[in-house]
C-alpha cells in the first residue's frame, strides 16, 4: 500500500506541474525554464559499487578454485551427491559475484544534501517549433552531428530531447548536456536550403546557438568529480570532449576524454564479450572513446587511460557492427587508426622505446610505416568502390586520409637520410613525400569546400591537430631551408593560408598558425638568403592570392648582411636554431616552436 500510495503522489505531482505549465502562458521566468527540472539528487555515493566491474583478481581466483573443487570431487561419488559441498561451492560463487558496497547512511535519502545548480537557474532552450522540425529533419536527412558523434544516434537523441523539453520527470544534469551539444552543432551545421524548412534565419541560428553554447559552458562549470559509471555519462562526457576540442581547448577536452575513457573502465567495456547483438551501442561508445583517447594521449605525450594490452573488445566488423549511416570501412579505418596510434605510442615513444637502440626503432617505424600505408590504401579502395553519397562524409574522409600521411610522416621521422653528409634538417624522402601529401590534402580541401565554411573549417582542423602532431609542416620547412625548394616554399605558404581562420578559434590555434606562419617567413628568408650568397636567382614560388600579408623579399626581420657564408654551411643546425630564431622575437627559442607541433620529437632530423 506504501508504494502505490507513493505512485499516486508522484503521479499527481507530475499532472500538477503540467497544469501550472499550462496555466502561466509564454511569459518564462527561471522557474519554468527546463533547466530548473534538473534532478537534484547527486550520484548514490553511499551505495555507489566499489568493487571491479569486471573479474577482479580475487573473484577470478575464487571461480579458479570452485571449479577445481567441483573437477577434483567428480571422481568422489560420494562427494558429488553430498548436497552440503554442492550449496557450499554455490554459496562461495554467489558471495564472490554479489556487489561489493558501503552500506546506506540513515534515513530514505542516501545522501544528506541536495546538489545545486545556481548557475543554470533561468536557463532556456530553442523554440520547441523549431527543434521539433530539427529533430524530422533528421530523421530523413543524415546531420553531421550524427556523423561526427556516433555515441548518440538519432532516435535516442529524440528521447533526450523529450525528456528535458516535456520534463513530467526530473532529469540528470547529463541528459541537459547531451540536449545542448547536440542542438547547439546540428543549429551550427543546418545547410542553407533546409533553413525555410525549419523556419530559421541566419540571425536565428546564431542566437540560438549562442544561447547553447552558454547553457553548455555553465553546465560543464556544474559537473560534478562523483558520478556513478553509466551510459548516460559516457555520452555526455564524449559530446562536451566534442564541444571543446572543436573550440580548440585541447586542456579541457582531454580531461573529458580521459573521464569517458576512466568510465569505460569501471563499466568493464573494454573486456565486452564477442558474442552478443550485431550492433552494440556500448561497442560502439567504447571505440568511439578510445579513438579519442589514444589521438590526444598520441598528440599531447600523455599516458592514455584505456592500454591496448587490457582490451579484449573485439573491434567492428565489416559489415556486422558499425555506426548506422556511417560509411562502414571508414568508421572501421577510425579504429585501425587508434590501434595503430596506440601501439606506435609504446613500441616508438614510450620511455622503454626511447632507451632501445636506434636500429631497432628504425626498424620498427619502418614496420609501422608499411602497415599504415597499406591501411590506407585499403581504405581508399573501399571508399572508391562505395563512395559515399552523402557530402557530409568529404570531411572525414579528408580528415582520415591527412591523419595517415601524418601518422607516416612521423614514423619515417625515425628513419635517417639516405643522402651522405645531409643537412641536419633533411629527413629522408619517404618521410618529406608524406609530409607533402598530407600538406597537399589539407590545401586541396582547403579550396574544395574549406574556405567556403570556415567556421566548420576550423572545427575540423583542432580536431585533426588534437588526434596527431602536425609535424608535417616542420619537416617540410626543414626541407625547403635545406634544398631551396620554392616548389614546398610554395606549398608552405599555401598551407598557411588553409591555417588562418583557425586562428582565433582559440589561443592554442593562434600559436599553432603564428609557428608555421614564422617557419614559412624563415625558409623564405633562407631561400632569399642563399640566392644572395650563389647569385642565381630561384624560380618565384605562386603563393595564393589570399595569402597573409608577408613580408617583401629583401625585407625580411634578419638583416642579410650580418651573416657570412660559414654560417650556413649547415643552415639552421639543431644548436643554431635558438640563435637565429630571436630575430623573430616570438618570445620562446625555435625549439619550444618544432616541439608544440610535433612534442614526441626533439627537432634534429634524426632522433639519435
Amino acid at each position: 500500500m506504501e508504494n502505490v500510495d507513493r505512485s499516486l503522489r508522484e503521479v499527481s505531482q507530475a499532472v500538477q506541474k503540467l497544469l501550472e505549465i499550462n496555466e502561466k502562458g509564454s511569459g518564462p521566468s527561471p522557474k519554468d525554464s527546463p533547466a530548473s527540472y534538473i534532478s537534484s539528487n547527486p550520484s548514490n555515493i553511499a551505495i555507489m559499487s566499489e568493487g571491479y566491474r569486471g573479474d577482479s583478481s580475487f573473484k577470478a581466483h575464487v571461480h579458479k578454485v570452485t571449479d577445481a573443487l567441483r573437477d577434483a570431487a567428480s571422481s568422489l561419488e560420494l562427494t558429488m551427491g553430498d548436497p552440503t559441498f554442492t550449496t557450499t561451492t554455490h554459496m562461495i560463487d554467489e558471495t564472490a559475484d554479489s556487489e561489493e558496497s558501503s552500506p546506506p547512511s540513515n534515513g530514505n535519502s542516501p545522501s544528506p544534501f541536495k546538489v545545486q545548480y545556481p548557475e543554470l537557474e533561468g536557463r532556456s532552450l530553442p523554440p520547441i517549433d523549431q527543434v521539433l522540425k530539427l529533430l524530422r529533419l533528421a530523421q530523413i536527412e543524415k546531420q553531421r552531428f550524427f556523423v561526427d558523434c556516433s555515441v548518440v544516434d538519432e532516435q535516442e537523441f529524440t528521447e533526450f530531447c523529450q525528456r528535458v523539453y516535456f520534463a513530467v520527470n526530473e532529469y540528470s544534469i547529463l541528459s541537459w548536456i547531451i540536449v545542448n551539444v547536440g542542438l547547439f552543432y546540428m543549429f551550427l551545421n543546418l545547410k542553407q536550403p533546409f533553413h525555410t524548412q525549419i523556419d530559421v534565419n541566419y540571425a536565428n541560428i546564431h542566437e540560438y546557438s549562442q544561447q547553447l553554447k552558454d547553457n553548455i559552458e555553465a553546465a560543464m562549470q556544474s559537473l560534478r568529480l562523483c558520478n556513478d559509471p553509466s551510459m548516460e555519462a559516457c555520452q555526455a562526457l564524449a559530446l562536451l570532449y566534442t564541444f571543446c576540442n572543436k573550440s580548440g581547448r585541447s586542456a579541457l577536452a582531454w580531461q573529458m576524454i580521459s573521464a569517458a575513457s576512466r568510465m569505460c573502465i569501471d563499466l568493464g567495456w573494454h573486456r565486452l564479450p564477442r558474442e552478443g547483438p550485431r550492433v552494440s551501442k556500448e561497442r560502439q561508445i567504447f571505440w568511439h572513446i578510445y579513438i579519442h583517447d589514444k589521438g590526444m594521449a598520441f598528440t599531447l605525450g600523455r599516458s592514455p587511460s584505456i592500454h591496448p594490452c587490457d582490451v579484449s573488445t573485439p573491434k567492428p566488423t565489416v559489415p556486422d557492427d558499425y555506426v548506422p549511416g556511417v560509411p562502414v570501412h571508414l568508421y572501421a579505418g577510425y579504429v585501425d587508426y587508434a590501434v595503430i596510434v596506440g601501439d606506435m605510442h609504446i613500441q616508438l615513444f614510450s620511455v622503454s622505446a626511447l632507451q632501445q637502440p636506434q636500429q631497432s626503432r628504425i626498424e620498427t617505424a619502418k614496420a609501422f610505416a608499411i602497415k599504415i600505408l597499406q591501411t590506407n590504401k585499403d581504405i581508399k579502395k573501399a571508399l572508391h568502390d562505395g563512395p559515399p553519397t552523402n557530402d557530409i562524409y568529404k570531411a572525414p574522409a579528408m580528415l582520415f586520409d591527412m591523419i595517415m600521411y601524418s601518422l607516416v610522416t612521423i614514423a619515417y621521422r625515425i628513419v635517417p637520410c639516405e643522402a651522405q653528409n645531409s643537412n641536419p634538417l633533411q629527413c629522408n624522402i619517404a618521410c618529406i613525400d608524406a609530409a607533402r601529401k598530407t600538406l597537399t590534402t589539407m590545401v586541396e580541401a582547403f579550396n574544395d569546400w574549406g574556405n567556403d565554411n570556415q567556421t566548420g573549417w576550423a572545427m575540423l582542423l583542432n580536431i585533426m591537430f588534437s588526434m596527431l602532431p602536425f609535424a608535417a609542416f616542420v619537416v617540410l620547412a626543414g626541407n625547403t631551408i635545406a634544398t631551396s625548394s620554392t616548389d614546398d616554399l610554395a606549398l608552405l605558404a599555401a598551407t598557411v593560408s588553409a591555417l588562418e581562420p583557425t586562428s582565433t578559434s582559440s589561443p592554442s590555434a593562434m600559436k599553432l598558425y603564428n609557428v608555421c606562419k614564422t617557419f614559412h617567413q624563415l625558409a623564405s628568408f633562407s631561400i632569399a638568403r642563399r640566392t644572395v650568397l650563389e647569385g642565381t636567382p630561384p624560380e618565384a614560388p605562386a603563393i595564393p592570392a589570399c595569402m597573409y600579408d608577408q613580408q617583401a623579399a629583401g625585407d625580411f626581420p634578419l638583416p642579410l648582411g650580418d651573416l657570412g657564408l660559414s654560417a650556413y654551411d649547415h643552415i639552421m643546425a639543431p644548436q643554431d636554431w635558438d640563435t637565429v630564431m630571436n630575430g623573430f622575437d616570438l618570445g620562446s627559442g625555435a625549439g619550444a616552436m618544432a616541439s608544440f607541433v610535433e612534442p614526441y620529437m626533439p627537432f634534429d632530423g634524426r632522433l639519435s
